[in-house]
């Protein structure tokens, strides 16, 4: 019984994480008018890796209705992201560009269609973080409604590397549907594949400006109690097996973020050590 509660528990902070995970890189991206520090092929496998975990709950047989909702809602929090790459790669350089050409000689009047463009921006990001935040209670509450008697009780728990939300329970195991698993496979190998080149990305700018890193830590807190929420409740390989795609992709996916965080950690501290050899430098050359 205590396995279970804590298996839940975890699964809850998984969910809850994997909710927010998103919502302060899209305020970073709006607040810079850039997405430049973001790989675009790490957005695009993100997206894809979605996508399978939403055609991935359609096909299997054992998922919950409140799983497909969730998959959906992890899909959209991605998709605000994919169309801020869009908009502010694209679209967005060329708008301030044919502003500046057609500047007209009384500045105000763009200055104010600016500001009240502002408030319905911002009300719009409020709007995505509310739907976020509130899915994911929607989620748990979906959770605690399902029946947890006896040998078939469900434990659900939240959906880290793979944003999947996944039913583990005594019964039924065997009856796992092989395309789903092939798609979870799938799925953790887009996944795993995707922060690759964000990590080779950050290496070859030297810098991780444009990254929030709430995103990444978030990822992590959801990656590995997912992971731990699977295997406090069990350690049987019947139990495992049905989940394994999962565990390996959340696995892997939680050394990667882990990875990524200490980039953050390094290059701040390579800025510093900078910083301060050229407040130095400056200081000697005032001091001759």
């Amino acid at each position: 019984m205590i396995r279970d509660d804590l298996s839940l528990s975890l699964g809850i902070i998984s969910v809850i994480s994997w909710s927010v995970a998103e919502i302060p890189q899209i305020m970073t991206n709006y607040n810079q008018k850039s997405i430049e520090g973001v790989s675009i092929t790490f957005l695009t496998t993100w997206m894809l890796g979605d996508i399978f975990n939403v055609v991935g709950c359609l096909m299997e047989p054992a998922s919950l209705p409140v799983q497909f909702y969730t998959a959906v809602l992890y899909t959209l929090a991605t998709l605000v992201l994919y169309v801020q790459s869009i908009y502010y790669g694209h679209i967005y350089p060329r708008l301030m560009k044919n502003r500046r050409n057609h500047q007209m000689v009384d500045v105000e009047e763009p200055l104010l269609r600016e500001e009240a463009k502002r408030p319905s921006t911002k009300s719009l990001l409020c709007v995505v973080s509310v739907f976020l935040f509130l899915g994911s209670f929607n989620v748990l509450s979906g959770s605690r409604s399902m029946d947890l008697r006896g040998k078939d009780r469900v434990f659900v728990v939240g959906g880290a590397g793979a944003r999947k939300l996944l039913e583990v329970s005594s019964g039924n195991l065997g009856e796992n549907n092989n395309i789903g698993m092939w798609l979870g496979w799938a799925m953790a190998a887009i996944y795993m594949g995707g922060r690759l080149p964000q990590i080779c990305m950050n290496v070859r700018r030297g810098n991780v400006e444009g990254l929030n890193p709430l995103m990444f830590f978030f990822a992590f807190i959801g990656n590995v109690t997912y992971v731990a929420s699977i295997l406090v409740n069990s350690v049987e390989w019947s139990k495992i097996e049905p989940n394994l795609p999962w565990l390996v992709d959340s696995g892997g996916c939680a050394v990667l973020d882990f990875l990524i965080l200490l980039q953050f950690f390094y290059f701040h501290c390579r800025k510093v050590e900078a910083d301060s050899v050229k407040k130095k430098h400056e200081t000697g050359e005032e001091a001759v």
